[in-house]
Formats: structure tokens, sequence, C-alpha cells
């Protein structure tokens, strides 16, 4: 039996439940077998013959897939039995059958039978806070942390209550926890961990500041705190923690590392590679960390740094794999498509190959052109893996829609949809060539389509609310449409600007630009740069309308809608 359930509680709702029909409200049953109608001997004759009777009875509903019949026989059966896997047995049912209560009572018989199993004790304690017996819950917890140790027992009582429905509650209990153990620096990194894990950054920050307080040496709570800072937008607070930690203990390589985090975080880039060398100082034979090293370098967009590291990693004849995918990676971004396809070639089989050769059929096209990626595209497509066939066809109907070949597309994603015909990605990008093709009808019909079989399908109410605004008159149909998009995700860059386009068509020309200028805030693009300089243009902004459209072609300078709308505005 695992030592702790922590992170597996659906394995142990699950298990001994998965060899019958799966039918945990009872209803739609198989009807039960005739033990289950037959009477039963009462408990005043015989207790041993009730819970072998109600034992039989339990494990006959079961069979017959009457779930929450079964939970109640195995209740009873437990109650009266001092089998404690006939209590475990209960416990499992009665969460299968979704009934909380039974769960618990059959939970605390276990525990009854099992006072020191760790597993009783921790379902047990979630279940009482389900219930809303958080103090219950919370000296069932105190338990758990006696018999691991603070260290190891904080980290579970962290995992089982971040898995809480009921985010407060679940706070609240461990703050009964620091406050029956206020001198143990684990729980209150616990309980700082888990209100930035529910995103209560003010609560993060005072639960971490306070343990600090109380230990300043603690160094997760200092990191914890330095997160929680970043979260509250105070960047130069978050990295003042992060110094006083690495000053008082250089040799953390954690410490340093969420240090030059940080630091790529807050692009200082003349501090990042005396960092990135200090830390592989302290391991320098560590393959993992200088691979973390070159990543961070990468994302902060320090091709050489980022090259540098990598080649070590190459020279170490470590991680060699994931060296030679990050490299053509590097050099894509670089646009040395050459030094790409090189080490995507050099790839043996692994974790990235499947990604590498999807690069490698869209680097053919730009290197020996769409002829020579339509054979590499092809074999992908016939792949066993399906994940695979599908990605390929995805990728290759987006590199011909990029290049106009909007025929050539459409005939990809048909082939595509005949292996895979209920493909929301397919439909959905199959709809945006004929959009960008002209073919309004047909768009539409694509979109539609997903929004019968996912109505609430965010993507595709955003690209057919901006089609019927953009293309058609129909606004009030695609505002409602976006709306929706809108309000599922407001700050989307795409559907903001979606929102204001459709305002703008509207006629409502003052709220479309606050929502414009906040879409181009989010993401400085081309196509959302376009739609901004048609309305500041209107409201007679026409200097910072073309200073918009001059940005904008500085990082697309062949964007057709961009450069049509400036040709337009212009004349």
């Amino acid at each position: 039996m695992p030592r702790v359930l922590a992170v597996a509680l659906p394995a142990l709702i699950l298990a001994g439940c998965a060899q019958t029909h799966l039918n945990a409200s009872g209803s739609d049953s198989i009807e039960a077998p005739s033990i289950l109608s037959m009477p039963g001997p009462t408990a005043a004759e015989d207790r041993e013959a009730v819970a072998l009777f109600s034992l039989l009875a339990a494990e006959m509903a079961a069979q017959s897939g009457d779930y929450a019949q079964a939970s109640r026989y195995y209740l009873e059966a437990a109650r009266l039995s001092d089998d404690v896997s006939v209590a475990e047995r209960a416990t499992r049912l009665a969460l299968f059958a979704r009934n909380h209560v039974r769960a618990l009572a059959a939970a605390e018989r276990w525990l009854t039978l099992a006072p020191e199993s760790l597993e009783a004790m921790q379902l047990t304690a979630v279940l009482m806070l389900g219930r809303g017996q958080e103090q219950d819950a919370a000296a069932l917890l105190r338990r758990v942390v006696g018999q691991l140790g603070s260290e190891e027992g904080y980290r579970v009582v962290l995992s089982l209550l971040v898995q809480s429905e009921d985010r407060d509650a679940a706070l609240r209990t461990l703050e009964m926890l620091v406050d029956a153990d206020p001198d143990e620096p684990a729980a209150w990194q616990a309980h700082a961990e888990l209100a930035l894990r529910y995103e209560e950054f003010h609560q993060a920050r005072a639960v971490a500041q306070a343990g600090l307080d109380r230990f300043p040496e603690a160094v997760q709570l200092r990191m914890i705190l330095a997160r929680a800072l970043t979260e509250l937008e105070d960047p130069d607070a978050a990295m003042a923690t992060l110094a006083a930690a690495v000053e008082a203990h250089p040799e953390r390589r954690d410490v340093r590392l969420a240090y030059a985090r940080a630091l790529v975080d807050t692009e200082d880039f003349e501090r990042i590679r005396p960092e990135f060398d200090r830390l592989l100082a302290l391991a320098p034979d560590d393959a993992d960390l200088l691979l973390t090293v070159a990543l961070l370098s990468l994302e902060a967009g320090r091709f050489g740094l980022a090259g540098d590291y990598l080649e070590r990693l190459l020279a170490s004849g470590r991680r060699t794999h994931d060296a030679h995918y990050y490299l053509g990676r590097l050099h894509e971004q670089a646009g040395d498509l050459q030094a790409a396809r090189r080490a995507y070639q050099a790839l043996e089989e692994g974790e990235h190959s499947e990604d590498a050769a999807l690069r490698l059929a869209r680097l053919a096209a730009d290197l020996d052109g769409l002829d020579a990626s339509r054979e590499l595209f092809a074999r992908l497509q016939e792949d066993t893996d399906e994940g695979i066939a599908l990605r390929a066809y995805i990728e290759e109907a987006n590199l011909l829609r990029e290049r106009g070949r909007f025929d050539q597309a459409l005939a990809r994603l048909a082939r595509g949809l005949i292996q895979f015909p209920s493909s929301e990605q397919l439909l959905y990008l199959r709809g945006l060539v004929h959009e960008r093709a002209g073919d309004v009808p047909a768009a539409e019909a694509d979109f539609r389509t997903i929004l019968e079989m996912d109505p609430d399908n965010v993507s595709a109410l955003n690209a057919l609310g901006y089609t019927l605004a953009d293309r058609t008159d129909r606004y009030q149909e695609a505002y409602e449409l976006i709306l929706r998009a809108y309000e599922k995700r407001p700050d989307d860059a795409a559907i903001v600007d979606s929102y204001g386009w459709v305002l703008y068509r509207l006629g409502r020309v003052d709220e479309a630009v606050v929502q414009l200028e906040r879409a181009y805030e989010l993401m400085p693009d081309a196509e959302i740069a376009s739609n901004l300089a048609v309305v500041l243009w209107e409201l007679g902004r026409r200097e910072e309308s073309r200073a918009i459209i001059d940005e904008a072609l500085q990082l697309d300078p062949d964007h057709e809608r961009l450069l049509r709308v400036k040709r337009e505005l212009e004349h």
C-alpha cells in the first residue's frame, strides 16, 4: 500500500472499480441479481451473518453497475466488520458513487480500524474539509505531519489541500496548522505556497513576510516572497529579495537559478552572463543545469550566449538530443535556416524528434521550395501516430495559407478531414483559409460546424464574429458572437481586437479605439495595427495612425492587409 496518498486521490477513488460497467449514479443499471431483493438476516440474528450478506449484496450490486446501492451495502458491512479492507473498499465505492457522506463515514471507520494508516488519515481529512469540518481536518493533518516529519509532512499537506474545491477552507485549515505549530518554518512555507498557487498574492506576501520575521534564514520563504512580489508587479522589491537571498546563500543553486530567471524577466542583460557563469561554477558537470541556462539565454534573446552554452553541452556528450534540437530552434530564430536544418538532422530518436521532423518539412519549403516540403509532409501525414499525422496536416495547410496557395491548402485540409472527420483544428483552419480566399459562406459553415460540436469554442466564436464584422454587414450578429468570446477571454489580444473592430463597424468609434489600443498594447501585431490605424484615422488622429502603421511594418514589412490599409488611407 503506498505510503502517501497526496496527489493520487483519483487512483484511490477508481481502484477496484475499473473492471465493471461504470454507472456511479445507479441509473440505467443492469437488473441486480436476485440476492438484492431477498430478505437478509437481521442484526439481532447474527452480526457476522449480516456483514457477510451486506458484502455479497454489495459485490453483486457493483458487478451490475449499481454503485449507489453497492456503496450502501458496503458501508453497512464496514460498520459490522473489523476487517480494514472492507472499510477501505467501502470508502472507494462511496467516492465512486459520488456520495461523500457515505465516503466520510466509511473513511472514519477505516481510520478507527487502522489509526496509523496515512492513506486513511489523508482521505478522511480531505472528506472532512469538503463537509466543512475544518478543525477536524486540521487535527488529522497534524497527525500526518507527525508521522512523516515536518518537511515531508507539510509537502504532503500542501499537495492535498491544493486540490480542494473550497480554497478559503483550505487556506483556513493551513492557517490552523501554522497557529498550532508556529515554530516550524515548513508550516509557514506551505501556507505561503498554497496562497501563491491559489493566486492570493497579497496573502502569500503577508504569510511569507510573517514567516521571515520569525525565520530570517528560511530561503524558501524568501523565494516565495519574491514570486508574490513579482505577481504583484513590484519587480524591484522582488529582485532585492532574491539578491539578498543570493548574498546570504551564495552556494545555493536553487536561489541563484531563481535570481537568474528574474534577471531574464527584467531583461537585465548586463548581469545575465556573469550570473549564469557563477551558477555553472557551482556545478560545472551538471548537464541539466547547463541546458537550463542555455534555454534562459534563448528566452532572453541572447542567441550568441545560448549558442555557447549549447555547444558546451554538445561537447560534454550529454543531453545531446536536447542540444541539437535547441540549436536548431536558435538558428531558426536567428534566420540561419541551413544551420537549423543541420541541427535538426543531427537529432537521434527522442523527445523532440516529431517536432524536429515537422520543422524540417517547413524548412524544406523555405530552402528548396514547396514541392520538396510536400514529400516530407506527406510522409508525416501517413504516420501511425495520429497526433503526428494531424499536426502535419495543420502545419502544411498553415504554410500554404501563408504563401497564398489557398486551393492547395484546401485540398490538403479536405484530405485531412477524411482522415480526421471531427477535428475542430482542421475545420477551424479550413474556415480561416476560406475567409482569406474570400469565400465567406464556406468559412461561416466551417465555424458553425465547430460551434455545433462545441457551442462555447472561443476561437470559433471569435473567428466567425470577426469574419461577419469584416466581410459582411451583419454587424449585430457579429457583435453578439464576439461578445461571447470576449466575456470568456477579456485579455486575449486577438479577441479584444475583434471586439474593437466590431464596435467600429457598429459606429461606436470612441469605444472601438479604446479596445483596439488595448489589443495593440497586449500584442503589437500587424493585423491589430491595421484596424487601429483605420480607427485613429477616422478620429482625425492621423499622425498617430501613420506612426502605428510604420511601427508595425518594421515588424512585418510584407503584411498584406497593413499595406493595403496604408495605401487606402493615403489616397
